[in-house]
C-alpha cells in the first residue's frame, strides 16, 4: 500500500523488544492506527520525543497489506504538550480520554471531526489546566455524539416537546433517551435540572475552552449531573463502567 503521509495525534505508546515501540495514534486520513518504530527508545532515536501521548506530530508511515502495523519512517513534531506530564491528575485524565478515543473510533475509520475535536481539547488543556475537569466532560460529550450514543437535546423522545422550556427538568432513561417531565417513567431516570440540560446543549456551540469557561460558575450539584449523565450514557454504549472514569471525577 506503499508509504503515506498525514498529521496524528499520539494516543499511548508499549514497549517492544530492546529498542522498539509500538504507537498507537489517531490520524487525521485514516483514523485510529497501531505502528512500529524501530529504534524508538534508543537515546539517539531519531525520533527523540516525537512519540509522547498526545504530541501531535507529523507523521510519515509505511503500510503493508495485510499487517494490522505499520512501519513508522518519521515523525515531526508539530505541537508538544510535554509541559502538561508534570500534572498527575491532567496525565490520568488524557490516558482516559486516550481509552475513550480507541473504545469509540474503529480502527482504519477516518473521522476528521473526532481528529479536530480531540486535538482543540488538549490545546484547551494546555491553555487551562485548571479546566481539565469540564474539558474531559466535553470530549465525553462529543465523543458520544461522534459515536451515535448522544440523546436529543432538544426535544423529549416521545411527545417531541421542546426540553428546558419554563425551567422543567428532563429526565435520562435507562434506553439513553432524554423525556421531559411528563413522559418520563421516574424510578430509574436521571433527573436533569434545566442548567445541565442547557450546559449539555451548549457543547453543540461552543469550542471546548469557551464551554469550559461557561461551566466553570455552575454548581457542584450541575457538574455531578452533567458527570453522572456521560457515565450513564457511556457505560450504556459499552455495556461496562469506562476505565480510569473514577480518577477524573
Amino acid at each position: 500500500m506503499g508509504v503515506s503521509e498525514t498529521e496524528a495525534i499520539v494516543l499511548r505508546t508499549y514497549k517492544l523488544a530492546e529498542a522498539d515501540k509500538i504507537t498507537v495514534f489517531l490520524s487525521q486520513n485514516s483514523g485510529v492506527m497501531r505502528g512500529v518504530a524501530r529504534g524508538a527508545r534508543r537515546l539517539k532515536s531519531k525520533f527523540g520525543a516525537a512519540l509522547e501521548p498526545f504530541t501531535v506530530i507529523s507523521l510519515s508511515y509505511f503500510e503493508k497489506e495485510g499487517q494490522e502495523l505499520v512501519a513508522i519512517r518519521q515523525a515531526e513534531i508539530l505541537r508538544s504538550y510535554f509541559e502538561l506530564s508534570k500534572n498527575t491528575e491532567i496525565v490520568v485524565a488524557l490516558e482516559y480520554i486516550g481509552g475513550l478515543i480507541l473504545e469509540f473510533t474503529p480502527p482504519h475509520e477516518p473521522n476528521e471531526k473526532i481528529f479536530r475535536m480531540i486535538r482543540a481539547c488538549v490545546e484547551a488543556i494546555a491553555s487551562a489546566p485548571e479546566n481539565i475537569r469540564h474539558i474531559t466532560r466535553y470530549c465525553e460529550v462529543w465523543l458520544l455524539k461522534l459515536a451515535g450514543f448522544l440523546p436529543d437535546l432538544r426535544a423529549c423522545v416521545n411527545c417531541k416537546r421542546p426540553l428546558g422550556e419554563n425551567r422543567e427538568t428532563a429526565y435520562l432513561g435507562t434506553d439513553g433517551a432524554l423525556r421531559c417531565d411528563k413522559c418520563a417513567s421516574y424510578k430509574l431516570d436521571l433527573l436533569l435540572s434545566c442548567e445541565a440540560t442547557a450546559h449539555l446543549r451548549a457543547t453543540q456551540r461552543l469550542a471546548p475552552g469557551d464551554w469550559a469557561r461557561s461551566v466553570s460558575s455552575a454548581s457542584e450539584t450541575v457538574l455531578k449531573e452533567l458527570s453522572q449523565v456521560t457515565q450513564r450514557l457511556i457505560t450504556r454504549a459499552l455495556e461496562r463502567l469506562p476505565r480510569g472514569r473514577v480518577a477524573v471525577e
